[in-house]
């Protein structure tokens, strides 16, 4: 960055002495054209009164030495315009100069002027014209250099100038540099206000403090986050160690029974159901594992399609009308047709696990409304019970894993604890919100609502 800025500034100071040569030599070039043109324009009236009053025949006393001396070119052009004297020429032998711009002006106008320029010498010759009483033209004529001669004369001191700025604009570079850098590389980023600065480097040393905050601040959240996640991990092992166990010690002591010849003849098939029932548990919590696994760390990554969500619904009550006959628990499903984008086995997973729920906690003969409706954004999936209900200071951990209100009712309406995690892991998987609500003796109502895809 210091070699950027060195630079920068001594490119603007060559190019600012560059412009600044330009304009004078350009302002130099006119003032010099001026000048020369109002001494024409001064010493044309003196020859005119020579004339005048002399006749034309004084100007051919002009000696060679004078003649050279004068740096100005006398012609004396006849009315017709024929030459009658020329200080540079033989008279006799040039042109008819009556169509000359400054001479026909100067017949016409009294007087004429005009600039012609030579290619080969790099000059201007400006020639003024003036018409006397008796009716001749005198003409005075002088040259000048062009803005390039002028400029190549001028060359030398140019390039000693040009050299000592060049040398200038080095030291003041290397000095602007340095005094723009070492406060920047001077800064403590951990604490950029120490140090005096200069006022231009406030604004960057507030916006390094700011990300010094949101740094710390980021800091905090993720060792927080990780401490949570920590935790979570810590609680799940164990919860999953707890819920493996009892089915497992369950299983190994029916099995133990049968085996040492313990159990009568007449009870070894109910024994076998009850190893049967405890191993169909241990499955099912075992799915339930994997599947939130999967949510979590995104391996159920499959390619969603349109689901009809009643369409689902409808299939679930089917599946569940055993169970909730057993409980004597209505379930009737209503709305209206209403399609999402996602995973059916995820969306029916979810849509299972609410109804189970809502049966399992539910009061004998009481009921389930499953309903579907499209809303502005949303399509939304409501499923409703008339419960035992959620106390109020335990519906922010419901959707936790393996998390029970209430264990000695859980034990007895069965389940791994794992169904509305799973629920919470699907909806955030479809980019869906919940929302619960609850009543304690009155019922329980959560809402799932999915993107509207259409």
């Amino acid at each position: 960055m210091k070699r950027r800025v060195f630079l920068s500034v001594l490119a603007i100071s060559l190019v600012a002495f560059i412009a600044c040569q330009t304009i004078a030599l350009v302002v130099l070039y006119r003032h010099i054209s001026e000048q020369r043109r109002a001494e024409l324009q001064s010493e044309s009236v003196y020859f005119c009164e020579v004339v005048e009053n002399y006749g034309g025949e004084f100007l051919s006393k002009l000696t060679p030495k004078e003649k050279e001396e004068s740096a100005v070119r006398l012609t004396l052009i006849n009315p017709d315009g024929t030459v009658a004297f020329d200080s540079a020429e033989d008279a006799s032998m040039l042109e008819n100069h009556g169509n000359r711009e400054e001479v026909r002006e100067a017949l016409k106008k009294g007087t004429g002027e005009s600039t012609r320029t030579s290619a080969t010498l790099g000059r201007h010759t400006y020639n003024y014209a003036v018409r006397l009483n008796s009716g001749q033209v005198l003409r005075i004529s002088g040259t000048q250099y062009t803005v390039f001669v002028l400029f190549m004369n001028l060359l030398s001191p140019m390039v000693l100038v040009l050299s000592g700025v060049v040398i200038l604009a080095v030291i003041l570079a290397v000095r602007i540099s340095n005094g723009i850098i070492e406060p920047i590389n001077a800064i403590d980023l951990a604490n950029p206000d120490a140090r005096t600065m200069y006022p231009e480097l406030r604004p960057l040393a507030s916006r390094i403090n700011e990300q010094n905050r949101q740094i710390h601040k980021q800091m905090l959240e993720l060792r927080e986050e990780h401490e949570r996640r920590d935790r979570y991990r810590r609680e799940f092992t164990a919860n999953v160690s707890h819920e493996l166990k009892t089915p497992l010690t369950s299983i190994s002591g029916y099995a133990e029974l049968l085996r040492a010849g313990l159990v009568k003849e007449e009870d070894i098939g109910r024994f076998a159901g009850k190893i049967h029932d405890e191993a169909q548990r241990l499955v099912t919590l075992v799915g339930d594992i994997i599947r939130i696994s999967q949510l979590e760390d995104g391996e159920a990554e499959v390619e969603k399609e349109p689901v009809d969500l009643l369409a689902v619904c409808e299939r679930i009550v089917e599946r569940l009308s055993v169970a909730a006959g057993a409980k004597n628990v209505r379930i009737l499903v209503g709305g209206e047709p209403a399609t999402v984008l996602g995973v059916p086995q995820i969306i029916d997973e979810m849509v299972y696990n609410l109804c189970d729920n809502a049966i399992k906690y539910n009061v004998e003969q009481g009921t389930v409304w499953l309903t579907v409706n499209r809303t502005e954004q949303a399509v939304s999936l409501s499923v409703q019970d008339t419960g035992i209900g959620i106390p109020e200071k335990e519906q922010g951990r419901v959707f936790e894993r393996f998390y029970r209100v209430d264990k000695s009712h859980s034990r007895e309406v069965g389940g791994t604890g794992l169904g509305l995690s799973i629920v919470k892991h699907g909806a955030a998987y479809h980019g869906a919100a919940i929302e619960l609500e609850s009543r304690l003796g009155e019922g329980t109502r959560i809402r799932v609502l999915f993107p509207d895809f259409t």
